[in-house]
């Protein structure tokens, strides 16, 4: 009951205040008299140099790598994720964490206090991770669902929704999993389709370092400084990127870094955008590009969750009419089997620029959420994520703006579609 009080007060104050996109039409992102470095940098972004990194596409496979990651850290280790939460499928992740701090290694890790609110499949199996303090780590929740926030309702509608991990300041991963059972836990063939990036890089790590300690001091009182957290000595990658750490009210712009990318970019665009609510701003930015001969494609997930199928099939024939994009719906195998949810969060640019990290292309991500976004330079990379990319977009549903409207008649909700600002 508690749930559901918490998320209509949400929509009902999303609603009213009318929440845009502003970044999308702002004159730094459509400059043509700016490179797009300068107006990366405008929006926020900090310069870093990064090495190709270890990319996982599996839960399982990540959870491994991180386990032994945690496993052979000495000095420190810091974690931020959305939704986190243990299972026995988990077990060996978990007691490594507790066994680290144990062995005196400083373990701080924010959760979002959404997290014993989980909506996923995971609800079925977990557990909270508050055990985790009694080995010594240094947990914290992130803006609590608490008596007192149900004064202030508008401040349970921001949510931390940033996934990064910095190991002994030579490891830094960043991506779309959350460490709870549906990201990670489920198994082969049952976890999201999702990804995480770990990148062998001081300098990433240094940075990602500054922003949650940040993070940290203004939500707790146990206070922590960079000195705590001493750098790594791996030499820089080969390759420029952007990093974007947005807290909601600074300068930091998710939106304008990618108004930015569409508003540079010459050839194609494919995105993987979660439960895609689109304002008009963004609409205009895509269709902006499709106008100029950019070939443009959506490849999104169905959410067979109750309230995200009817959403998504609500907003579908205005997304196409209005932007002009293709659409493909990730859903079904080539048996007719549903597929894992296609979670991933990634956007390929003109096969150069790719957009990796936790941020949705939609405005919950891009005005409601702390959100983490990379911006890398490297045809190398774009390469062989648009190999993965195109691969689930060949075996993806191509939706017309017949079929949109059919499936918006059939199975289309308003209400739903209000929802998403929430769930995405």
């Amino acid at each position: 009951m508690l749930r559901r009080i918490v998320f209509a007060l949400s929509i009902l104050l999303l609603l009213a205040s009318c929440t845009s996109t502003k970044a999308f039409v702002s004159p730094i992102a459509v400059s043509e008299d700016m490179s797009l470095d300068e107006k990366l940098v405008s929006f926020g972004g900090e310069r870093v140099s990064l090495p190709y990194p270890e990319i996982f596409f599996e839960g399982t496979k990540w959870m491994d790598r991180l386990t032994s990651l945690i496993e052979e850290a000495d000095d420190y280790i810091l974690i931020s994720t959305f939704l986190g939460s243990f299972t026995d499928s988990e077990e060996e992740l978990y007691h490594a964490m507790m066994a680290a701090a144990e062995r005196g290694v400083d373990v701080y890790f924010i959760i979002d206090g959404l997290s014993s609110y989980d909506m996923t499949e995971s609800q079925k199996y977990m557990t909270p991770l508050y055990f985790l303090r009694s080995s010594g780590v240094h947990l914290l929740e992130y803006n609590p669902v608490t008596a007192m926030n149900l004064i202030n309702p508008m401040s349970l509608v921001i949510r931390d929704h940033r996934k990064l991990i910095v190991i002994d300041g030579e490891y830094a991963a960043i991506g779309g999993m959350n460490l709870n059972y549906i990201s990670i836990g489920a198994g082969d063939g049952k976890t999201q389709r999702d990804s995480m990036y770990l990148f062998h890089s001081a300098s990433l790590s240094e940075t990602l370092i500054n922003n949650f300690v940040k993070i940290w001091n203004e939500s707790s009182v146990e206070k922590i400084n960079n000195g705590m957290f001493p750098g790594g000595t791996t030499e820089e990658g080969m390759y420029p990127g952007y990093l974007f750490n947005m807290k909601i009210g600074d300068e930091t712009s998710i939106s304008g870094m990618y108004a930015s990318l569409l508003y540079e970019a010459d050839d194609h665009v494919i995105l993987f955008p979660y439960l895609p609510m689109l304002d008009k701003n963004m609409k205009k930015a895509v269709k902006d590009a499709v106008d100029r001969g950019v070939d443009v494609d959506f490849v999104m997930p169905v959410d067979l969750r109750g309230y995200a199928a009817s959403g998504i099939y609500q907003v579908m024939p205005s997304l196409i009419e209005d932007t002009g994009a293709d659409y493909y719906l990730s859903v079904y195998d080539k048996n007719g089997e549903i597929l894992p949810l296609l979670h991933e969060k990634l956007m390929i640019v003109d096969s150069r620029y790719t957009v990796i990290g936790s941020a949705n292309f939609n405005v919950r991500s891009m005005e409601l959420s702390h959100e983490l976004a990379l911006v890398i330079d490297s045809e190398e990379l774009a390469a062989d994520l648009e190999m993965h990319a195109v691969s689930i977009r060949d075996a993806a549903e191509h939706i017309d703006y017949d079929e949109a409207v059919k499936r918006k008649k059939e199975e289309g909700s308003f209400f739903a579609s209000a929802f998403m600002y929430i769930g995405g």
